[in-house]
């Protein structure tokens, strides 16, 4: 696996079937290095998305394999616009811009529910779906050498994005990875860590919703909560996202207002975890 590429971190596991591609690089040129690493080990057979966030998904274009992904991954894949990856493309990795701009997106093209497990050699790698970050969110299993990745429900003392998705499903979720049998994850973003790690990025969850909630209950409006609030001194960015780090404030704060702001005189909840 690899944790600093820019973008989200990446994997494979080496099979006896063959090799399985966790998540794909979002810089083409990085894209094609890790294709050509990947050819170095075996044939390819598989690509799963754990998300439907570009940096998980734009270098899919570069394997030819069949890509795996929850349904709600899918969609989320399907409704981003070529223009959007090439945008985006165009600011991190400007020599790579041609080299995605000709090919074809690639999908996810097999698609589960709740879960779903490959069987590859002696491995066992299993899908689970754990919404929280998206709505498609997947963790991947390989319970033969104790290792899971979350995809982003896991930031690893890196900022985390906490509006594209559901917070409270994140917090269930992470309740469940906790009582998987696993000795290493491999996060979204950031290094490789172990589940003592998940009550930090539990805590960092719920602080942000204390903090908003708040400056609801002070009345604050939306525009001064963005003002006022922010976690910018608290963890870096990851790696090729560092000019991101005001939008992720500012979109945290406007995410978490509009859930926390009371409606008709009712008081903001938050579920306890």
């Amino acid at each position: 696996m690899e944790t600093k590429i820019g973008g989200c971190n990446v994997g494979y596991v080496l099979t006896g079937g063959g090799i399985v591609l966790i998540d794909s690089p979002q810089r083409p040129t990085v894209a094609c290095e890790w294709a050509k690493e990947i050819a170095s080990k075996g044939e390819p057979k598989y690509l799963i998305n754990t998300e439907c966030h570009r940096d998980h998904f734009t270098g899919n274009c570069f394997f030819k394999v069949p890509v795996i992904g929850q349904e709600k991954t899918r969609e989320g894949i399907l409704s981003v616009p070529k223009r959007d990856i090439l945008s985006r493309v165009a600011v991190i990795d400007p020599e790579g811009y041609p080299l995605v701009a000709e090919r074809e997106p690639n999908p996810p093209s097999i698609t589960f529910s709740d879960r779903l497990t490959l069987h590859s050699g002696r491995h066992t790698i299993e899908l689970i779906h754990h919404p929280g970050h998206t709505m498609g969110q997947t963790s991947v299993l390989i319970p033969e050498e104790r290792v899971l990745f979350t995809g982003d429900n896991v930031f690893y003392k890196t900022q985390s994005f906490l509006h594209s998705g559901d917070i409270y499903l994140w917090l269930e979720s992470l309740s469940e990875i906790e009582k998987l049998d696993v000795d290493y994850i491999v996060p979204g973003h950031g290094e490789v860590c172990g589940k003592s790690y998940l009550r930090e990025q539990r805590a960092f969850i719920l602080e942000w919703i204390d903090r908003v909630k708040e400056a609801v209950e002070r009345g604050w409006t939306k525009e001064e909560a963005i003002r006022g609030i922010s976690f910018a001194d608290r963890y870096p960015m990851s790696p090729g996202t560092e000019d991101l780090m005001q939008k992720v404030q500012k979109n945290n704060v406007s995410y978490l207002y509009d859930l926390l702001k009371p409606e008709r005189g009712n008081s903001p909840s938050v579920p306890s975890f």
